[in-house]
């Protein structure tokens, strides 16, 4: 089920980006590398913050696909990713206010006939790198069930271990946040 849920995301995604078009996708995707380098910038300061107000789940020793399980400060890993994740949110939503204002340059007429399709490869790369960014949050979730969904669904085994580069950079900066 998952699975699907996935293939569904990535061809909305694909077609978002046609219908937006390369120019207007291009400022999204902008939007995207905007927000990842400031979540990556700032979210130890702000794991520092949430673990004083956000209990730290336990999920039994069994659970094997864990991103928890392989890191030395189990706890810190999980702060580290809710950090990233909502520092990643915020931006991301301000950049899409910003990026809307450029809809106007996708109906210039030099642009049109590679407009759609370059934007709907780009749609597809951002889905991709927001899904990756969603399951790794996910694999934090010490409840059974989420890892249970997580390590039954091929698709999403897939994009979490083999998108290029997001996925091992976010499993890097989440552990390595967690030895500083």
């Amino acid at each position: 089920m998952l699975s699907l849920f996935l293939l569904i995301w990535l061809v909305i995604s694909f077609f978002v980006g046609y219908r937006r078009g390369f120019v207007l996708q291009a400022v999204h995707i902008a939007g995207l590398v905007l927000a990842f380098i400031a979540a990556w910038l700032y979210y130890e300061e702000l794991a520092n913050i949430i673990q004083l107000w956000i209990p730290f789940p336990q999920l039994p020793d069994e659970s094997s696909w864990s991103l928890l399980n392989e890191a030395f400060g189990r706890e810190m890993v999980y702060y580290n990713g809710i950090a990233f994740v909502l520092i990643f949110i915020v931006v991301k939503i301000i950049a899409q206010i910003i990026g809307s204002m450029f809809d106007f340059i996708a109906n210039l007429p030099i642009l049109h006939f590679f407009n759609n399709w370059l934007g709907a490869v780009l749609g597809f790369i951002e889905g991709l790198i927001i899904l990756s960014i969603l399951l790794h949050l996910a694999a934090l979730i010490q409840v059974d069930l989420v890892q249970e969904i997580l390590q039954t669904s091929s698709i999403a085994q897939w994009i979490y271990y083999y998108t290029p580069i997001v996925s091992e950079e976010i499993r890097d900066l989440w552990i390595e946040g967690t030895r500083n």
